[in-house]
């Protein structure tokens, strides 16, 4: 008997990876919870049903909700993202979904240091208390990240971020996407909050010189103050929420607040993370643009 999987986010850098893995799995009907059906012309080619709608129109998430088993909570970082989820979460609960397998963040907490933080862990939280099962995943810094320094990677061989000398137990993308499909396909995960990581922690020098011996000529990284990030997101018309987020995240990270690993990814998925040096040979050199 087939069950059906709700996927909110499911244009995103995880959600839509992971809609597509889970539209191939025998038993699971995936449906993708969406704003915008021009931009899902690979999920409808997979067979995946859309639900277009808004977390802020009720009546949409309510529809979307209709028959789920499970839902996959992923929603953008943004102001409201734990008002958003919340929506998703009480209409989960008034519709007998059984179970909800969260996004969240490295360290989510309401006292942590950036905003974002603080929404994930009052999102976490509730989730908790909603006495629905759950799985809360809360994986570390991408290291898909890197493609917004891609052009300056190609063009001058450098990369400029604002984490200083920090140490970051950063994760591939595709690690996230194997242990969120665990988390919807296993019930051996219910009722857990998982701190996904890579296999090491290191600074953006190491990524540097790993990122030199990938392409074979040298990169260097620059580091910048953490306000200019936020001078440089506010220059980009990005607002003043996300660029206050990214200098706070580039100040903890600077303090070595995400220098840590996890062996989570193994246990969820029987296979080890994949390192800087997998995701910069696999990932990032095929996808840079011409120098």
């Amino acid at each position: 008997m087939s069950r059906t999987v709700l996927v909110t986010g499911a244009t995103g850098t995880i959600g839509g990876q992971l809609t597509l893995r889970l539209a191939a799995q025998d038993g699971i009907d995936v449906r993708a919870f969406i704003r915008d059906p021009a931009k899902a012309a690979a999920l409808t080619a997979a067979g995946v049903a859309l639900a277009v709608g808004s977390f802020e129109d009720s009546d949409t998430v309510r529809a979307a909700l209709d028959g789920v088993d499970t839902v996959v909570l992923i929603t953008a970082p943004n102001a409201a993202s734990d008002t958003q989820a919340g929506a998703v979460i009480d209409a989960a609960t008034a519709a007998g979904v059984r179970k909800i397998v969260r996004l969240s963040a490295i360290k989510a907490a309401i006292d942590g240091p950036t905003d974002n933080t603080r929404q994930h862990g009052r999102t976490d939280a509730a989730i908790i208390g909603s006495g629905l099962t759950y799985t809360i995943l809360r994986p570390h810094y991408f290291m898909q990240n890197m493609f917004m320094a891609a052009d300056s990677i190609a063009g001058e061989g450098k990369f400029y971020l604002c984490m200083g000398d920090g140490r970051l137990g950063m994760i591939d993308a595709r690690d996230i996407v194997d242990c969120a499909a665990r988390a919807v396909l296993s019930d051996a995960l219910d009722d857990q909050v998982i701190d996904l990581t890579g296999p090491e922690s290191i600074d953006f020098t190491a990524a540097a010189e790993t990122l030199s011996a990938t392409l074979g000529r040298p990169v260097e990284y620059i580091a910048v103050p953490p306000e200019a990030v936020a001078e440089a997101i506010r220059g980009m018309g990005l607002g003043d929420w996300m660029a206050e987020v990214l200098r706070d995240y580039a100040q903890a990270y600077s303090d070595n607040w995400g220098d840590f690993t996890t062996d989570e990814d193994a246990r969820m998925t029987g296979h080890p993370a994949r390192s800087f040096a997998d995701f910069a040979g696999d990932v990032l050199a095929p996808a840079l643009p011409a120098a």
